[in-house]
């Protein structure tokens, strides 16, 4: 008889053991691998929206700044910074085009070569 109760105590320690290591550690495992890929999963998610934010002030900045720089360049200043500072004027009719030719510009150089020898 008490064979029996031993053999039948290993038996239900050896079920018990089983049934741990083949259903309960695999759920704890599942259990766990689940929260931390949520959690990796949340953090990531604050990333981006942090990330987006960020890109967003930066896409701000670069208008203001191409808005900047086309204030800067537009004609009404250049031209008035041109009359004020430069003392230039601005011309309002049409200004001629000259077409010239190599030899023109051959005949141009041997003359000023000459001068200046």
């Amino acid at each position: 008889m008490k064979k029996r109760k031993n053999q039948k105590n290993t038996k239900s320690k050896f079920s018990k053991f089983k049934f741990l290591f083949l259903i309960v550690f695999p759920m704890v495992i599942v259990i766990f691998g689940f929260l931390f890929l949520q959690t990796e999963i949340k953090f990531l998610e604050k990333k981006m929206y942090e990330n987006g934010k960020k890109l967003e002030i930066v896409q701000n900045q670069l208008e203001s700044k191409l808005v900047a720089v086309q204030k800067l360049s537009s004609e009404g200043r250049i031209v008035d910074i041109a009359k004020s500072k430069l003392g230039m004027v601005r011309i309002n009719n049409k200004v001629e085009y000259i077409s010239i030719n190599q030899l023109k510009i051959d005949q141009i150089k041997k003359i000023v070569d000459s001068k200046y020898e």
